[in-house]
């Protein structure tokens, strides 16, 4: 083979990132129907657009009822959402090409390709390319890369650290760039998901406070905390810019108890969070995981835990399966599982799970192949991925569509309508979910074409005198009623 010559290995796994791309792409549009779902959907959505804008944070509506969505924090005057900056200000590019989807959609695509990587450099090519092919069948990885949750982009700087990581302890003592590639990917976690970071960083931190003890590889440690503080810088900067206070967070102001810990305030039950119902609620998460990763019912990690039966014992698998451990475990200190598209607080795992997965089926693989019985253990891998493909992966998209009864209905209803200069009050008969498709089109400053505010009762009055040169409408379940003809 000539030098830099692509191998099947390579171009196999860039077959599989265009079909995580497009089967990203197909869940957002014909499953999620490209419409936040979840509290959080809609607030990063709404910071997305208030970076895009070009702004930190934009001014408080007039009155907050009557435009208030979950997650969307008012404070002095400002209007914030109340996560880090990072995910939004990725999805902000989303919004300014008018094409949110396709962020998530490359998320996936650039995580196949370095979970590929990741089992190349620590395993083989082989273990690289079964790897990309197990992510793109995953149920976990296509149904959140379809939303527009910050867990796609999250991964795919976590499996950028692992893999740089790796490359920095191997390169040692010629490994600076690696170490300082390291960090940067490492803060931009901090910047998306702090907490995930921390967890994510705990493993490979103990690696190298381990050798500096026994080598004074210090360099390693200096160039990683060199790239990962002025990613990391952003999340207190943007505190102090919402909040005023570069350690506060926006999630206490608009849940007192939304905090990590145990005891009392921590969460909204009476005694808080408990060791016992955080521990609970990681054994739940594995237990999701064993179904949700491989859509392989009971089996996803069975060859996880297979691959440590054999030995040698390599130390990089230890160190993605503590690193996927800490993340599990870790997410005890919360109080609140986060189920909803499966595990979600351990879904920056799955690089080192499908790495330890597909080397799992290769070392059971070369156990069979010396017993003879290779073809049988073929078949019956093909078997598993059949169930995931024809019944565990439809199952979990139906569940999925029109999610806690939200559809695109009614922005094609407004689409249809064709109206301008408008301002729509929404009916919410079932709670906010009636209002969070139409809150989402709105322009953050509110003051676009059409306004879509909540029904705020005695408020309306108020509401409909601020916009007193519009039509006004009412939407009710995807009727439209006029109320009030435009000013001339």
């Amino acid at each position: 083979m000539r030098e830099g010559a692509w191998t099947h290995h390579q171009w196999f796994a860039v077959l599989a990132c265009m079909a995580a791309f497009g089967a990203s792409g197909l869940v957002a549009d014909l499953v999620l129907e490209g419409v936040p779902h979840l509290e959080d959907e809609v607030a990063y959505l709404f910071q997305a657009r208030v970076f895009a804008a070009g702004k930190a944070y934009v001014d408080a509506p007039f009155e907050t009822n009557c435009f208030f969505a979950p997650f969307v924090v008012d404070h002095d005057g400002r209007r914030f959402g109340k996560y880090p900056p990072g995910w939004p200000a990725l999805l902000a590019l989303g919004v300014k090409l008018g094409q949110t989807w396709w962020v998530n959609a490359a998320g996936a695509a650039l995580t196949v390709a370095l979970v590929y990587r990741l089992g190349d450099v620590t395993h083989s090519r082989l273990t690289g390319s079964i790897a990309a092919a197990l992510s793109v069948t995953s149920p976990f990885v296509l149904l959140l890369a379809g939303s527009f949750m910050s867990h796609t982009w999250s991964l795919v700087f976590v499996t950028a650290f692992l893999g740089c990581y790796y490359r920095a302890r191997e390169a040692e003592p010629s490994s600076d760039g690696w170490s300082l590639s390291a960090g940067i990917a490492l803060g931009a976690v901090f910047a998306i998901r702090p907490f995930t970071a921390l967890l994510i960083a705990l493993p490979a931190a103990a690696d190298a406070l381990w050798r500096l003890a026994k080598r004074r590889a210090w360099r390693t440690l200096w160039f990683v905390t060199l790239g990962f503080v002025p990613l990391a810088l952003l999340v207190p900067v943007s505190n102090a810019l919402w909040t005023g206070d570069p350690l506060g967070s926006p999630y206490r102001l608009f849940w007192p108890y939304d905090r990590l810990g145990f005891g009392p305030g921590t969460g909204p039950a009476p005694g808080g969070n408990t060791v016992w119902l955080g521990l609970s609620g990681s054994l739940a998460a594995l237990g999701h995981l064993a179904n949700d990763l491989l859509g392989w019912p009971t089996l996803s990690l069975a060859f996880v835990v297979l691959l440590f039966l054999f030995k040698p014992r390599r130390w990089q698998d230890r160190l993605l399966a503590f690193t996927a451990l800490a993340l599990v475990f870790g997410y005890a200190l919360y109080w609140t599982s986060g189920d909803v598209f499966g595990p979600r607080y351990a879904y920056e795992s799955v690089s080192a799970l499908l790495v330890l997965s597909a080397a799992g089926i290769l070392r059971v693989g070369h156990w069979a192949h010396r017993r003879g019985r290779l073809g049988p253990f073929i078949a019956a891998l093909a078997v598993l991925v059949t169930i995931d493909l024809a019944f565990y992966l439809p199952r979990q998209l139906r569940a999925y569509r029109g999610l806690y009864g939200i559809t695109a209905e009614p922005r094609q209803a407004i689409d249809t309508a064709d109206l301008h200069h408008a301002l729509v009050i929404v009916k919410e008969t079932r709670g906010w979910w009636d209002y969070a498709v139409l809150f989402s089109l709105n322009e953050p400053t509110l003051d676009g074409n059409v306004v879509y505010a909540s029904d705020c009762g005695a408020s309306n009055r108020e509401l409909m005198a601020h916009y007193s040169d519009r039509a006004v409408y009412t939407f009710d379940t995807g009727s439209m009623t006029l109320e009030r003809g435009a000013s001339p």
